[in-house]
């Protein structure tokens, strides 16, 4: 029978993502994954919200620091799409998705700043497109890193499974 790493806990699933932030190439278990994407939103949401709080320039700061912890877990979700055997363009797809609704936030923000009713409803009616294409990408990202391990693909070896990925018993 195959050998499985145990899981990793809270602390050595944050020590081992931080140790990797600049890492696109590898795999991510699903402990590590799990584990560092909840600090790192739970984190930056509850940063921004304070911030936010500021005023004057709590939305910028607000916006900044979702700048910075979309960066943060974008190599943390590439290493998760290789280790089930995927290529990167879908968490390109959300980044981009997500960079665009928060401009789209700015340019309301922004226009509503400076009295522009015009701004507000194109940057709207924009934020609104972006929000269910975020939504829908984002649906099928966490359906993707809900899955398990695959065995070695073409990534690397399995950090999970170093011997190889059980057999599944027959039914």
């Amino acid at each position: 029978m195959a050998k499985v790493v145990p899981q990793l806990d809270f602390m050595a699933a944050i020590k081992l993502a931080f140790s990797r932030l600049k890492e696109t190439t590898g795999r991510s278990r699903r402990s590590e994954f799990w584990w560092a994407f909840l600090a790192i939103y739970v984190g930056s949401y509850l940063v921004g919200y304070i911030l936010g709080l500021i005023p004057g320039v709590g939305v910028w700061l607000q916006f900044l620091v979702q700048i910075v912890g979309m960066i943060v877990t974008l190599p943390l979700l590439m290493r998760r799409m290789h280790d089930i055997g995927k290529g990167n363009g879908l968490v390109w797809a959300y980044a981009i998705v997500y960079g665009l609704f928060l401009l789209s936030f700015l340019i309301t923000a922004i226009s509503i700043k400076s009295g522009g009713f015009g701004g507000t409803i194109i940057g709207g009616i924009f934020a609104t497109i972006l929000s269910i294409a975020l939504a829908v990408v984002g649906i099928i990202l966490l359906i993707m890193c809900i899955k398990d391990s695959e065995g070695e693909n073409k990534y690397g070896p399995s950090p999970k499974y170093p011997e190889g990925k059980p057999a599944t018993p027959a039914q």
